[in-house]
């Protein structure tokens, strides 16, 4: 397992149905692990995504996006 050494490790029984695993690591380039590591990240990202769209419209900015790039800069 990548990275053991820098995160803690939880093991887990699943039952997934078998043609979501069909050719997962060929699918990827990765092992069956790193393939759902891969899907479970991918999860968290969208999930973050969709609630940082829930709040559209409801975070007013006083700094335009040049003067906030600006500052980046």
């Amino acid at each position: 397992m990548k990275n053991m050494d820098k995160q803690e490790y939880k093991k887990i029984t699943v039952n997934l149905p078998a043609h979501l695993l069909a050719n997962l690591p060929e699918i990827t380039g990765k092992n069956m692990t790193e393939s759902i590591e891969e899907a479970l990240r991918e999860l968290r990202h969208r999930w973050a995504c969709n609630e940082l769209l829930k709040l559209k419209g409801k975070v007013k900015f006083e700094m335009t996006w040049q003067e906030m790039k600006a500052l980046r800069d």
